[in-house]
C-alpha cells in the first residue's frame, strides 16, 4: 500500500507598533497523518550560494550541515533537509525509495540547471537512498516516525543568479 499525505502548522507574527493599531493577515495550515500514510513538512533547501569561477559541489547531510568543495561558498544557517512524517504500526515494516538517482534543478525564469544527486536518507546510520527500494522497521511504539532526505548539489561555474528548483518523488511501501 502506497500513500501520501501531510501534517504541518505554521503562522507567521508579525510585531505591532504601540502608537498604531492594524490588522495583519496570518495563515495557518495543518496536515494530519493517517494510518499508513506519509507528508512532506518540509521542503529540501540547499541555501544561499555564491557560485565561483570553477564548478563546486555542496553536499548536505540528513541533519542539514553541510559542506563545500571547489569554487563555491555557501552562506551558513540558509539550508534545510527535506523532513517528512509517517504513521504505521510498530515494528512493522516500510520500503522507501526514490524515483531516480539524480534530479536536475533548473533557475525560474531561465533555462540554467544544477544537478542533484546522491540523495541520503537520515536513518541511523544515514544511507544513500535511490531507486532500489530501502528496508526500515518502525521502532516507535506509537508507529509515528520522521526521516529526513539531503544530498549533493553540483554548481556550474559562474552559475547564473535566481532560484533553482526540481522535484524528486519519495515512495513508501507499508509492509
Amino acid at each position: 500500500m502506497i500513500a501520501l499525505m501531510g501534517a504541518v502548522l505554521s503562522i507567521w507574527l508579525v510585531p505591532a507598533s504601540a502608537a498604531a493599531q492594524q490588522a495583519e493577515p496570518s495563515d495557518a495550515q495543518a496536515f494530519l497523518v493517517t494510518p499508513l500514510s506519509f507528508v512532506k513538512q518540509l521542503d529540501l533547501d540547499f541555501g544561499d550560494i555564491v557560485p565561483g569561477d570553477t564548478p563546486g559541489v555542496i553536499t548536505m547531510d540528513s541533519a542539514g550541515n553541510v559542506s563545500v568543495t571547489g569554487g563555491v561558498i555557501h552562506l551558513e544557517g540558509t539550508q534545510q533537509p527535506a523532513r517528512f512524517a509517517g504513521f504505521g504500526a510498530f515494528r512493522q515494516t516500510v520500503l522507501i525509495n526514490v524515483d531516480a538517482n539524480s534530479y536536475i534543478l533548473t533557475r525560474n525564469g531561465g533555462t540554467e540547471t544544477m544537478v542533484m544527486d546522491t540523495l541520503l536518507i537520515g536513518s541511523q546510520p544515514p544511507i544513500i537512498i535511490n531507486t532500489n527500494p530501502r528496508r526500515f522497521r518502525i521502532i516507535n511504539p506509537d508507529g509515528f516516525f520522521f526521516f529526513t532526505i539531503a544530498g549533493r548539489l553540483q554548481v556550474p561555474a559562474n552559475a547564473v543568479p535566481g532560484t533553482y528548483e526540481g522535484e524528486f518523488a519519495v515512495t513508501l511501501e507499508y509492509e
